[in-house]
């Protein structure tokens, strides 16, 4: 932001990129320009996502101001919204998701349906 009126950049994730990954710099008056985090690969912005303190704005669905903390305590502050629901922020949710051992019970263990009745 260079005291210009805002707009919102569309980017598509993942990206089409060969090098895939996202990374945040920004620049300020006393130190110049520096990079909070570059983080490589297809989960590069989930990864940089993860870091940030994320609150929702206006309609609570769609619209999303996140806040990382500089290494000099600075808070960078940005606005994400999003197309559908919570867009890549609904991936956040998965954490420390795990599966269940068996998702498959044993034909003895339950009964079954056959012909839309079970037996």
């Amino acid at each position: 932001y260079f005291n210009q009126k805002e707009f919102w950049q569309r980017f598509s994730w993942p990206g089409r990129s060969d090098h895939p990954g996202a990374s945040l710099s920004w620049t300020s008056v006393r130190t110049g320009e520096r990079l909070f985090g570059d983080y490589q690969g297809t989960w590069g912005l989930i990864r940089l996502l993860e870091k940030a303190r994320i609150t929702t704005l206006d309609d609570g669905e769609s619209r999303y101001r996140m806040v990382l903390k500089a290494p000099d305590g600075l808070g960078l502050t940005w606005n994400l919204r999003t197309e559908l629901g919570a867009g890549p922020l609904a991936l956040l949710k998965l954490r420390n998701f795990t599966l269940p051992t068996k998702i498959f019970l044993n034909e003895g263990a339950a009964g079954y349906a056959q012909n839309g009745a079970f037996e």
